[in-house]
């Protein structure tokens, strides 16, 4: 199972069993309490942000106090367009933020209390965010446009469809129970998006009532609407630097060129960077071993070897949030010559 499997889940497990831990996405892709990036994202004002987007989002007012949750509701003003030093300023950061929520889905949901829970993605059309409120949990989840077929005809065995309109553009609703619906929007700029509504006190028509009120929101209420937390393109080199502080890197690995377009709360962000890690040094074998280069081949293995003591996996344990330090240190512990090889069939390094 590789984190790319993990991170594009299929959202059809039930809400109970992501908050339970008994499902593996939950367990290497669940967001820590306290994250360990600094809230760099400041809005002008008292204004917040977030609410659910199918590129995701969330808002709510920034308080002083960040140990507590920061609750999620539909700003109540919008941010000047003007961007902040902390994205990154005009021109920088902040402008390739904008490229990329410009060309996913962006939609968020006028109801207040939602907490997010998981973020990840709105690169490459593919990504979700999992939301909850009490026992009730929203999974928007989002596709490249030419998968749509496919997953229509897999809901068409969930239940009948029932035709609505969900901000602005068709959709079909699917029912999975009486507390369990999802709804699946129609293509639209080369993406579509599953909304999945679970929960105790979900019913039919508060559903119904709950998609009125999503709608799609400019590129700049989106970025601002995400938690400070959640990593995005202007941020991934300075935050994949100081997740790779202490970690061995394989020849040619460049921090600032890894290819994390998308948006990721902490622990995503962290499992991404360090599978690329792990998969340059797993190839560095393959290629050192093919060669005949047996001091580079050992060189690799040791590194991978030496994965236990990388500050980052020990964070990410510690935070008991996921399962990929676990997992990791498991593949690395083999005694067998071929270990790297097991490296990169557990990260999926070929995908």
């Amino acid at each position: 199972m590789n984190d790319d499997q993990l991170l594009d889940a299929d959202p059809h497990r039930s809400f109970a069993g992501r908050l339970d831990g008994a499902d593996l996405l939950e367990e290497i892709m669940s967001v820590p309490h306290a994250p360990s990036f600094p809230l760099r994202r400041r809005l002008a004002g008292a204004v917040a942000a977030a609410a659910v987007v199918a590129g995701i989002l969330s808002a709510s007012t920034l308080l002083p106090d960040r140990s507590r949750p920061v609750p999620l509701a539909l700003p109540s003003v919008t941010p000047e367009a003007s961007p902040s030093p902390s994205t990154g300023g005009a021109g920088g950061g902040h402008e390739l933020d904008l490229k990329y929520a410009a060309s996913h889905p962006r939609l968020l949901i006028d109801e207040p209390g939602w907490k997010l829970r998981v973020i990840y993605g709105f690169a490459g059309g593919t990504g979700s965010a999992v939301f909850h409120k009490g026992d009730r949990g929203v999974t928007m989840t989002w596709y490249r446009a030419e998968h749509y077929q496919g997953y229509l005809e897999d809901r068409l065995h969930v239940s009948r469809p029932r035709a609505t309109r969900v901000a602005g553009t068709d959709a079909k609703v699917f029912t999975y129970s009486r507390s369990d619906f999802a709804v699946m929007l129609d293509p639209r700029d080369g993406t579509f998006v599953e909304i999945r509504v679970q929960g105790g006190g979900v019913s039919r028509s508060y559903f119904d009532g709950l998609l009125e009120r999503i709608e799609r929101v400019e590129p700049d209420v989106f970025l601002a609407a995400l938690p400070p937390e959640v990593v995005t393109p202007g941020e991934a080199t300075t935050e994949a630097e100081k997740a790779l502080t202490g970690v061995p890197r394989p020849p040619g690995f460049d921090a600032g060129n890894l290819g994390l377009d998308g948006a990721y709360t902490p622990y995503q962000f962290q499992a991404r960077v360090v599978k690329l890690v792990a998969c340059g040094w797993a190839g560095e074998w393959v290629r050192a071993d093919e060669a005949g280069d047996d001091m580079a081949a050992e060189t690799a293995a040791a590194a991978l070897r030496g994965s236990r003591n990388w500050p980052v996996l020990k964070d990410m344990h510690a935070s008991k949030r996921g399962d990929w330090s676990r997992m990791l240190w498991a593949a690395t512990g083999e005694k067998g010559r071929d270990m790297p090889r097991d490296v990169r069939n557990l990260a999926g390094c070929s995908e």
